[in-house]
């Protein structure tokens, strides 16, 4: 304890300031116990939780075992599941009384999650000043989502600033409680409804206690359709303007619906409203059955709504994505109707897509955004179902239409390469920022003849037809920028020389996911992919009742010498082992193992954590290896191994 090193010589102004970059964790792993001077600093900084899901359970006790002598210096805690999909917020509260707690956040929920010594600890809070919660899976129960909005909402800290409860909830009791915390300043709210159509009522209740609040989001969802067609109702009752609230404090509100709504609920809302500066709107009509909000996509309805009761609005955007029935929308009207909008509001600008998603039933989805909606940050994810190429038609407000500036964080799409030729009116690539690409190719409908054929001989596609889908490709993607690549797992064989062609243009793949027979079959002995293959840092290849071949294993490797994730699924246990082993003393970078089996064999378990390192040594007898971070899990028919 009283070793003296250069390092001792920096002030304890500057120690202060590294350590406020540091989370506890990451403090006690690397400063406890250096010397007494240390210790000594270590009783007086503030301390920061932060549980990933890159954490091993190892690690959270090793947290907790310090936590003792300083849980009363953790100011912060955020707290995602760890590594094992596990959640730890019991097992650190009923272990810690974080008495100075300033801002606490849950990211993940599990259903069997205890929140006893939570809820006692939240309601004596007294420096809280930021509490959020998201459990955007529902994976809550009704009993705690009950007591946490009772307590978080109802809670006396004259401190506390910002409250986020993303957790469905029906909010039913809203009625029964008090004023929002006296300096709380703002507060997002996910509302289930119970209903498809969003209810006008629910929604002012609601406002009615947000009268202190400057910046709301509520969020409100309807996860199924019930089978009545008063459902699709969006009949909204008249209220006087001395029965609506008024929130003259209000400056940013955000409203994101998934359900059904109409303009005579979003001007109701906006009637509360008198002061508002920044409006965000996203809808989602999930059904085609739904009510379709024409209204909705008219410019004129919205500039008129907007100067009627939110004269200081500065900002609007919005994303809609609407699945609806055909006859097909006119997107020259829509976008006519809102270029009275564009004079408005600075640099604002909006676009539409459509596309026909289901040509059996007769639907299309449109999508209409706005220039600047992405630059609002937001805790659900904006999902883009499948595009099919040939039926794509934009247009924009911006005479040149720059697509990809619309879509500018956009990192994940998936297309759907049809037979048919699409009609391209656009030069650049749609979708600039998209990284990770999901690709379906249909099954090739072939002649009697050309079906006997293939019997004797494959019958290899067309090399035009292949230029021509990736060249099609080009258009919405820009290949340079992808990193992952997902063929769905419903790719038919006949369609995999359009594969080669299309990992080979894009040089920067690094994550493959894809058909199991594909790529045993097919692509692993093509030795054009062999430079591709090589750069190849995380395959998945699990598809139903098609499973990987043990004698493949020694060619796999051989293959993809830089995997570091693989996820596979095997027929039986012994299968699973022999390749786990094989994988475990080949491939240096690895790092998880994910191995699904269909039988189980009298072999026993050999996996453990001395057995894993034991394997890694046989590799690389030299290579430091962290025993903290090596874990084991089986799960029924599924082992999982991680490595650092």
């Amino acid at each position: 304890m009283s070793t003296y090193v250069h390092f001792e010589d920096l002030s304890n102004e500057i120690f202060f300031e590294i350590f406020d970059y540091l989370h506890a964790l990451d403090i006690f792993a690397s400063f406890t116990s250096l010397n007494e001077r240390i210790s000594s600093i270590l009783q007086l900084i503030p301390l920061r939780i932060v549980v990933s899901n890159n954490n091993t359970r190892q690690q959270i006790k090793f947290l907790s075992s310090h936590l003792t002598c300083h849980d009363h210096q953790v100011i912060s805690i955020n707290i995602d599941n760890i590594r094992d999909n596990s959640s730890v917020i019991n097992f650190l509260f009923s272990r810690h009384n974080f008495i100075n707690l300033q801002s606490c956040v849950f990211r993940s929920m599990k259903p069997t999650t205890k929140f006893e010594n939570v809820m006692q600890q939240m309601k004596n809070l007294n420096r809280l000043v930021v509490f959020r919660i998201y459990d955007n899976h529902d994976n809550l129960n009704e009993s705690s989502k009950y007591d946490f909005t009772q307590t978080i909402l109802m809670h006396q800290s004259s401190c506390l600033r910002s409250i986020v409860l993303q957790a469905p909830y029906d909010y039913l009791d809203v009625s029964n409680y008090k004023l929002l915390p006296s300096n709380l300043l703002s507060l997002s709210l996910y509302m289930r409804s119970s209903s498809a159509t969003v209810s006008v009522h629910s929604i002012i209740s609601i406002l009615r206690f947000c009268n202190r609040i400057q910046n709301l989001e509520i969020t409100i969802s309807h996860d199924s359709l019930i089978a009545n067609n008063n459902v699709n109702s969006t009949q909204t009752p008249s209220y006087n303007d001395n029965d609506l609230p008024r929130l003259t404090q209000l400056k940013h509100f955000n409203f994101k619906v998934f359900a059904i709504c109409d303009s005579r609920l979003i001007s109701y809302i906006l009637r509360c409203m008198p002061n508002l500066i920044r409006f965000h709107f996203n809808l989602a009509i999930r059904k085609a059955e739904w009510t379709f909000p024409g209204e909705l996509l008219d410019g004129h309805v919205w500039k008129q709504m907007l100067e009627l009761h939110v004269p200081y609005l500065s900002e609007f955007d919005f994303h809609m994505a609407i699945f609806k029935k055909i006859p097909e929308l006119d997107l020259d009207i829509i976008v006519n109707s809102f270029e009275c909008i564009v004079e408005t509001y600075s640099d604002w600008h909006m676009i539409i897509d459509r596309w026909r998603y289901n040509y059996i039933y007769g639907e299309e989805f449109v999508m209409l955004r706005t220039l600047n909606y992405e630059k609002h940050k937001s805790n659900i994810n904006i999902t883009i179902p499948f595009i099919f190429c040939d039926s794509f038609e934009t247009r924009s407000t911006i005479t040149t239409i720059d697509h990809h500036r619309f879509y500018s964080n956009q990192e994940k799409l998936k297309i759907y390469l049809t037979s048919r030729t699409p009609l391209v009116t656009w030069s650049l690539p749609l979708f600039q920022q998209v990284t990770a690409l999901s690709i379906f190719i249909p099954k090739k409908r072939l002649s009697l003849s050309n079906t006997l054929f293939n019997i004797f001989k494959f019958r290899e596609t067309n090399d035009d037809d292949v230029q021509e889908h990736l060249s099609y490709l080009s258009r919405f993607v820009y290949l340079p920028n992808i990193t992952e690549i997902v063929f769905g797992p419903n790719v038919d064989v006949s369609g995999w020389k359009d594969i080669p062609f299309i990992l080979q243009a894009c040089p920067n793949i690094t994550n493959l996911i894809i058909n199991t027979r594909l790529l045993v079959s097919k692509l692993i002995d093509d030795q054009s992919l062999i430079p591709v293959f090589k750069k190849i840092k995380m395959i998945e290849s699990i598809t139903q009742k098609i499973y990987f071949p043990s004698n493949f294993a020694w060619k796999f490797v051989q293959c993809f010498p830089s995997l570091s994730h693989i996820e596979l699924q095997v027929f039986s246990f012994d299968n699973c082992v022999f390749i786990i082993d094989i994988f475990l003393t080949h491939l240096k970078n690895l790092s998880y193992v994910k191995i699904n089996f269909y039988q189980h064999t009298l072999l026993e378990d050999p996996f453990s954590p001395d057995y894993i390192i034991d394997k890694r040594r046989q590799l690389s007898p030299t290579n430091m290896i962290d025993e903290q971070m090596i874990g084991v899990k089986r799960d029924g028919e599924t082992v999982e191994i991680w490595l650092s």
